[in-house]
């Protein structure tokens, strides 16, 4: 079989789960606890390098950031979906958490009077992120050449 294919990726995902929840224990016996050290690491490696993407000076962090962020998206299309948010859900035993689309979605099911978001709605809704902030990244470096 190949890693690819879906069988394996869901195995390979649950075995990272256990992983990343059996080293986490040595920091903490408390999965809330746990939880809050994954979604700190998480927020900082989204946040640090799209800050840099979104406001920062062209160069070597820049690329860099650029790619955390490719990282970012083949990660998420290869376990279909973001693994920390996986990570945090499991230590938090919720499947109500997105993760940091979290206040974004949330907003979305009240104002559609709490039906729930789906799998496939925010796969998309990170798709249409991702081309997004290509096209920024790229407008960027293609003005800041000229």
């Amino acid at each position: 079989t190949s890693m690819f294919d879906l069988e394996t990726r869901k195995n390979n995902t649950n075995n990272l789960l256990d992983f990343l929840t059996k080293i986490l224990k040595n920091f903490s016996d408390k999965p809330e606890i746990s939880g809050l050290l994954v979604f700190t690491f998480h927020w900082l490696c989204l946040g640090i390098p799209l800050i840099q993407i979104g406001v920062g000076k062209i160069n070597n962090l820049f690329y860099l950031s650029c790619f955390v962020w490719i990282l970012i998206f083949i990660f998420h299309i290869y376990f279909n979906g973001c693994i920390l948010t996986r990570l945090e859900r499991k230590l938090w035993d919720t499947n109500e958490w997105y993760g940091p689309w979290c206040f974004l979605f949330k907003t979305v099911e009240l104002y559609y009077d709490n039906n729930k978001i789906s799998r496939n709605f925010a796969n998309n809704t990170f798709y249409c992120w991702g081309i997004f902030l290509s096209v920024y990244a790229i407008v960027r470096v293609l003005y800041h050449t000229r």
